[in-house]
């Protein structure tokens, strides 16, 4: 029976990023995925938007300087526009703000890669796997590990769960999550645009729903779509699916030329009633899962993270427990009010523009133009943008843990 310090289940963005923020620490880390040795063999077309703030806590773990410039679009304008209100519109520019780019824009193959390389440099053992199950006594948990027709079992003293929106480790501790479904669904689609606008991100307003258009290089931009009747959108071919996409979204980028295959998913916000079980912890998805409206999901697990590998490291400083129950309920108090700012921040941008009443509309648009025409007001919607809301966690200042 292999025994570590600490399990990580989970080896996607999040789980391999917690995996190196603890790698210089004195402990035996595992990471448990079902592919955690191969993650370039999971093709994913995915992109996410890397804040400001978590662009620095890559660097800070090794993984950022390992992406080459054509895996990384930076973001230096950001349009916020109406389209239901016919006028309201807001521009964030990375030069007022004194940044070299308001976010960047990464494909989840090469950020995933990026991280995967870091890990080779580290003792962190990589352990094909997946998660069946949870037993524990008072200073120990053992893992149940399923491995096609074999099993076996991992002993820890502390299981991160790091397994996304529909965690095992969440449902094995018996933690349930409260949860709100938005109605609609999203749509994922990298397209060509005839007239880029280079670095510049849109987000548009739309009455059935927002729809994001990001840089991804060249004349590619990924669109993600809020819609109710996103099966609908599913089910067209490509020529029908851009028709439907110009007449929503508008010409800001020329004409729609191609679409990749389109990828699709329920809107649901759910949120863990607790982080924290006997040997265990939640982070990332598994302990909240937000709506994609501004690109808050990755940005808000890399902190949780950060602040974990901090809690962890002072533990290790001072010879405690962190695996302690006790112990852990430090972290979780810690991120309570950054997880609930952001949380209203996302559902406050999608009730905000989702009347459809003309008046509401058009209050909505005044309100663009207001916050476009006054420097304060920007300038705090940039800070929760960029990630750069103090008090910031260590790794988000250039610091280990």
């Amino acid at each position: 029976m292999q025994r570590y310090d600490i399990v990580i289940c989970g080896g996607g963005l999040v789980g391999a990023s917690l995996a190196l923020a603890l790698a210089h620490l004195p402990l035996d880390i595992c990471l448990l995925d079902p592919v955690a040795c191969a993650p370039a063999a999971c093709p994913d077309d995915r992109t996410f938007t890397i804040a400001q703030g978590s662009k620095r806590a890559l660097e800070t773990l090794g993984a950022w300087p390992r992406l080459s410039p054509g895996d990384v679009a930076p973001i230096t304008e950001i349009e916020i526009s109406d389209r239901s209100g016919g006028f309201g519109l807001t521009h964030i520019l990375a030069k007022e703000q004194g940044v070299e780019a308001l976010g960047f824009v990464v494909g989840n193959a090469a950020l995933l890669a990026a991280l995967y390389e870091s890990l080779g440099a580290t003792r962190v053992r990589l352990h094909r796997g997946r998660f069946a199950g949870l037993t524990h006594d008072g200073s120990e948990a053992q893992v149940m590990v399923a491995d096609g027709d074999k099993s076996g079992s991992i002993v820890c003293r502390l299981l991160v769960g790091a397994d996304g929106t529909h965690s095992a480790v969440r449902a094995a501790c018996g933690i349930g999550v409260v949860t709100h479904d938005y109605g609609r669904s999203a749509i994922v689609s990298n397209c060509r645009v005839s007239r880029p606008r280079p670095h510049t991100a849109f987000e548009r307003f739309t009455a059935d729903g927002p729809i994001a258009a990001l840089p991804i290089g060249g004349d590619r931009y990924t669109f993600v779509i809020s819609r109710p009747d996103g099966g609908q959108w599913q089910a067209l071919d490509d020529e029908g699916f851009l028709e439907h996409l110009t007449g929503r979204f508008g010409d800001r980028l020329g004409r729609l030329l191609s679409a990749s295959p389109r990828l699709g998913f329920p809107l649901v916000r759910r949120h863990a009633r607790e982080w924290v079980a006997p040997r265990c912890v939640l982070i990332g998805n598994a302990a909240h899962t937000l709506h994609p409206v501004a690109g808050q999901g990755f940005n808000l697990g890399l902190r949780d993270v950060a602040v974990l590998a901090e809690r962890i490291a002072e533990a290790c400083r001072a010879h405690r427990d962190f695996g302690d129950r006790a112990w852990l309920t430090g972290y979780a108090r810690a991120r309570q009010a950054d997880v609930a700012r952001t949380t209203r921040f996302t559902d406050g941008l999608v009730r905000l523009f989702a009347p459809r009443l003309p008046p509401l509309a058009a209050a909505r648009g005044v309100a663009l133009n207001v916050v476009d025409a006054l420097p304060g007001l920007k300038r705090a919607l940039a800070i929760r943008t960029m990630g750069l809301k103090t008090p910031l966690p260590r790794l988000f200042r250039g610091l280990a843990p």
